[in-house]
Parts: structure tokens; C-alpha cells; sequence
């Protein structure tokens, strides 16, 4: 393997590890609020958007459209989303966070604020905007953006 490829590889490797790292992290945070990190990222998603449809979250995330509705279901059944009809698509209904969802997901948003000083201490805006910059990069390119 070229040495390139291999120091691909090895981000690749840092990369998974530190997903499965914060995925922890995050479920343990969060864990008195009966919120894990797969919920958290889709509450996450509709903050930033306010409501979205199942598989525009998942194509934005990545993943299947069967994972996201999993994961809706049990965010629904926790009151914590949502849905109504969407006037675009009758197939597919527009989730958004309820009340509950948004109390939820500021107290999260307030707890991991506290977290992100922390380890932000150890890195320079630098290495930061590096990381970012590539990891961007690599997502695109995985995505099939030949402009990356």
C-alpha cells in the first residue's frame, strides 16, 4: 500500500474510534434523559433545520432511510418529535422536535457545551480548521463529488 494510502487508512481508523468514543460519551451524558447519541444526532438535525422529512435526515447523515425511521420511532414515542403531513409528498410525513424535544435538546446543547471547553483546551483553532478542512474533503470525495 502506497504511503498515502496508508496514512489514509490510519485516519480512517482514528476516525471510527473517536465516533465510537464520543458515541459513548454522548449516551452516558445523556443518559438520564433517556436520549441516546443516534436520537441526539436526529434532534440534533431538525435544530438546524426545524423540520425535515426521514430520509432528507438520512441522506444527510449518510445512513439508510430504515435507520432514521427506527430511530424517529422511538424519538416519537418519547414525545420528543413530531410529525405532520408533508403538502409536497404524500408518502412522506415532516418530522420536527415538540416542545419537549426542544427543552430536551437545549439542556443537552447546555451539557455538552461544557464538555466542548474542555476538549477544545488541547487543540489550537489551527489543527482544528485542518481537521475539519480534510475531514470535509473525505466526505465529499466518499460522496462522489468530483469538485472535492
Amino acid at each position: 500500500m502506497p504511503p498515502t494510502a496508508q496514512h489514509l487508512y490510519a485516519v480512517i481508523l482514528d476516525v471510527r474510534l473517536c465516533f465510537n468514543l464520543l458515541r459513548a460519551r454522548a449516551d452516558a451524558l445523556h443518559a438520564d434523559l433517556n436520549v441516546n447519541a443516534s436520537m441526539r444526532a436526529v434532534m440534533e438535525n431538525l435544530v438546524e433545520d426545524s423540520e425535515k422529512t426521514v430520509p432528507a435526515i438520512a441522506r444527510s447523515k449518510g445512513v439508510s432511510r430504515q435507520h432514521i425511521q427506527v430511530i424517529t420511532n422511538s424519538l416519537i414515542k418519547a414525545n420528543l418529535v413530531k410529525t405532520r403531513d408533508n403538502p409536497e409528498d404524500k408518502r412522506t410525513s415532516l418530522i420536527s422536535l415538540t416542545d419537549k424535544g426542544q427543552t430536551v435538546f437545549g439542556e443537552i446543547q447546555e451539557r455538552e457545551a461544557l464538555t466542548l471547553r474542555h476538549l477544545s483546551e488541547t487543540f489550537s483553532d489551527a489543527d482544528l480548521e485542518v481537521t475539519q478542512k480534510t475531514l470535509r474533503k473525505l466526505s465529499n470525495v466518499l460522496r462522489g463529488d468530483k469538485n472535492a
